[in-house]
């Protein structure tokens, strides 16, 4: 289906092949997608409910760049999903859309997921990083790694919670679910680029 090593031998897929790719494609990024998006969007929303109720917990730089990447992330599985509908227009010949159409509507998944990635990735560095400082002011033989309790005699800020694991692991979710989209909607591209005519299926 998907030669990449020798496009020279790459067959003209028709336009059936295409929905078919469509379709397994969609389906498949749609539920990847959902499944790894769970953990982002349960430490988002958890994340912003805890602080509306704190006092002085505002919107930070942060968290307002969490909530654009859940929201951009959650386009992205609707537009997975667009995608096994749009396999059933290019099946029914009289309903295909112009290829034109096609490929601007792929250019904008993958646009799409590569801001996901963008953002995340960015989100990660600032987090890691301020973790690893967290870890490089403490005093030699200190806890690393401990639960929140009450009555703890370390400072709050100076330990690596288990909160702070699960948002990492959100973030890494975000990036992988990101890179899905990015995979599905290349593989797409490619396979519309690789039929013959240039308008029309």
């Amino acid at each position: 289906m998907f030669n990449f090593l020798k496009p020279d031998l790459a067959t003209n897929p028709s336009p059936q092949q295409i929905a078919h790719s469509f379709r397994w494609l969609g389906w498949g990024a749609f539920w990847l997608q959902a499944f790894l998006g769970f953990i982002p969007i349960l430490v988002v929303l958890s994340t912003v409910f805890s602080r509306a109720g704190s006092p002085g917990g505002g919107l930070t730089l942060g968290i307002g760049l969490a909530i654009l990447c859940l929201l951009a992330l959650c386009f992205s599985i609707y537009w997975c999903y667009r995608y096994t509908k749009l396999a059933g227009r290019l099946a029914a010949q009289d309903l295909r859309p112009a290829k034109a159409q096609v490929k601007r509507d792929l250019k904008l998944g993958l646009l799409l997921n590569l801001s996901i990635m963008v953002i995340a990735v960015t989100i990660a560095l600032a987090r890691v990083g301020e973790l690893t400082f967290r870890m490089l002011v403490l005093p030699q033989g200190s806890t690393v790694v401990a639960p929140t309790q009450v009555g703890t005699m370390l400072t709050q800020g100076a330990i690596i919670t288990p909160s702070n694991m699960i948002a990492i692991q959100a973030m890494v979710s975000a990036i992988a679910a990101g890179l899905i989209g990015t995979i599905v909607s290349l593989l797409l591209i490619f396979q519309v680029g690789q039929h013959r005519s240039k308008n029309e299926f």
